[in-house]
């Protein structure tokens, strides 16, 4: 039988974050498709007009779009099969994590980045379109920031730029193959929606993240998500999905065997 001490460090591990107020980062104004928001450790149904905190990530299928606005007017839409994880800082500085699919940006007010496998943009006052798949970004309006391992580069409107093995390399233009892969919508300017919601919108709780689901974001920042799907490991069948790899994961095996970690006791003389 399990006893309540057998998940005292996991219960101690999560107050010591549970004090902390939700930043306030925006609120969903379009959700097309198969789009959801996982928060903490559990997957949420998206609708508009619910309000999304530092933290939140968005995941969409093949023909999912979703439009935030975010506090401080930037607009953000984002299409297609990936996700969108959104870090506000304590003074409101906004930071974007495409990890695939496409993105839409109008930023107003202070510098926006947006983070890629390949590269980051930083975007003040401007427009970008662009596709972290093919590791492309086009300006439409103002300027961004363009900065990866090799160092920065200005990219400025009407400017097409692709990231590749080779480096970056930039077009007046955009193709016709990146322009064609876009939704539709992305070629107009981003309409502002929220005045038009009566109300903020509950999220409802779909279901709890699996291990599969988890391992993605685990190998991109194991100590943040061990931390984050930490509460999980009180799951049986995520337990033991974890248990075949969890030397990957130092803290969850603490948690999970404590006697490994226990002072050895020295042995008696004869």
């Amino acid at each position: 039988m399990t006893c309540w001490r057998d998940w005292l460090p996991i219960s101690l591990w999560l107050f010591a974050g549970a004090g902390q107020a939700a930043v306030d980062a925006g609120v969903i104004t379009l959700a097309d498709g198969d789009s959801r928001l996982l928060r903490g450790a559990t997957w949420y149904k998206l609708a508009p007009g619910v309000g999304l905190q530092d933290a939140d990530i968005l995941t969409g299928g093949a023909r999912s779009q979703v439009q935030v606005e975010f506090t401080g007017g930037t607009l953000a839409s984002f299409a297609g099969e990936g996700a969108l994880m959104i870090n506000v800082a304590k003074d409101g500085a906004l930071a974007l994590t495409l990890t695939a699919g496409a993105l839409k940006v109008a930023v107003k007010g202070p510098p926006v980045r947006v983070r890629t496998t390949q590269f980051e943009a930083s975007v003040a006052d401007g427009i970008v379109v662009m596709r972290a798949d093919g590791g492309e970004l086009f300006v439409e309006a103002g300027s961004a920031k363009l900065s990866d391992a090799s160092g920065a580069r200005e990219a400025k409107r009407g400017e097409y730029w692709v990231k590749s093995a080779a480096g970056f390399a930039t077009k007046p233009l955009a193709p016709k193959p990146f322009v064609e892969s876009l939704p539709r919508n992305f070629l107009d300017p981003l309409p502002v929606l929220a005045p038009g919601l009566k109300s903020r919108a509950v999220p409802a709780v779909d279901r709890d993240i699996t291990f599969a689901e988890a391992e993605p974001w685990l190998a991109r920042d194991r100590a943040a998500f061990e931390k984050r799907f930490a509460s999980r490991l009180r799951d049986p069948a995520f337990r033991k999905a974890v248990e075949p790899v969890v030397a990957r994961y130092p803290s969850w095996d603490r948690m999970l065997h404590p006697e490994k970690y226990q002072p050895k006791q020295p042995q008696a003389s004869q």
